[in-house]
């Protein structure tokens, strides 16, 4: 396991904001780490980081405590979702230094076009906008070619084609060079489209650890969103609810799309249970 957790126990000033979290996390995973505001999540990816000392149980991040420990800081890549930088650096100042730290030269040009940085590395670092901020502070992640990288939020601010972007990198970093992903995130939808394994959290405890596809068949009795081109008709023929342009309905996949077929309702998109329907059914929101 590249993480394992057990028992782990956090207090700020006497509220305990960890009440006994255990996970682990699979070698090669992209692991998605989901729950509200709160919940605990930033807490513990500080803990993993090496960045804030636990008050009780165990983590080792690749069999090693990370609690100030170099060995762990160099195996590892850590995404806020504010950027911690040297105010006065220049945006090319920042990233050719550490490409020369990490003796990652050859990738900077190449994450420099990708996350289209080119037009802004004269600029200095507190003149970014938070949207910049961020897409240097993912180029930052990656250069350093770490065999973990914990993200906490790190599309945040960010518009949906960079978002995209930084999740087809995640996808190829995963499948040809074997990095492991721990990532934090609100928007669940996308979220949802690259990770393999989740851990959702809840006011400190865990409510479900495990592969996504077990999390998602987990939900219950299987709810359908379909939408189609006569939703009028489609509710007569289904029953369920409407939501937005959504039409909810509980039931098998293959049945329903031959009743709307039968009737010659054209079917526009189809989805199962999303990672939302599974958070809130096993943390009982």
């Amino acid at each position: 396991m590249t993480i394992e957790v057990e028992n782990l126990q956090k207090k700020f000033d006497d509220k305990a904001v960890l009440k006994g979290v255990s996970f682990t996390v699979r070698r090669g995973s992209i692991t998605g780490f989901i729950g509200p505001n709160g919940a605990g999540k930033t807490t513990t990816i500080k803990i993993l980081a090496g960045l804030l000392r636990k008050d009780g149980g165990k983590v080792k991040v690749f069999g090693e405590d990370p609690w100030d420990n170099p060995k762990v800081i160099e195996m590892i890549s850590v995404i806020f979702t504010n950027l911690i930088h040297p105010q006065e650096n220049t945006v090319g100042e920042y990233l050719r230094d550490l490409g020369n730290i990490y003796g990652k030269r050859e990738i900077i040009n190449y994450l420099i076009d990708e996350f289209k940085l080119t037009s802004h590395l004269n600029k200095k670092l507190y003149q970014l906008s938070s949207g910049l901020a961020q897409r240097v502070q993912l180029v930052a992640a990656l250069i350093k070619e770490a065999e973990l990288i914990i993200a906490d939020e790190p599309t945040a601010n960010l518009d949906p084609s960079f978002r995209m972007e930084f999740y087809e990198i995640v996808k190829r970093l995963n499948r040809k060079n074997d990095v492991t992903f721990f990532i934090s995130s609100h928007i669940l939808s996308e979220l949802e489209k690259v990770i393999t394994d989740v851990v959702f959290i809840n006011d400190g405890r865990i409510s479900y650890t495990g592969k996504m596809n077990q999390a998602l068949s987990g939900v219950g009795e299987e709810e359908i969103y379909v939408m189609v081109n006569d939703s009028e008709r489609a509710l007569k023929v289904l029953g369920g609810i409407l939501e937005g342009p959504y039409i909810k309905v509980k039931g098998k996949l293959r049945e329903i799309v031959d009743k709307l077929d039968d009737s010659g309702i054209e079917i526009i998109s189809i989805r199962r249970s999303s990672l939302d329907d599974a958070f809130k059914k096993f943390s009982n929101i």
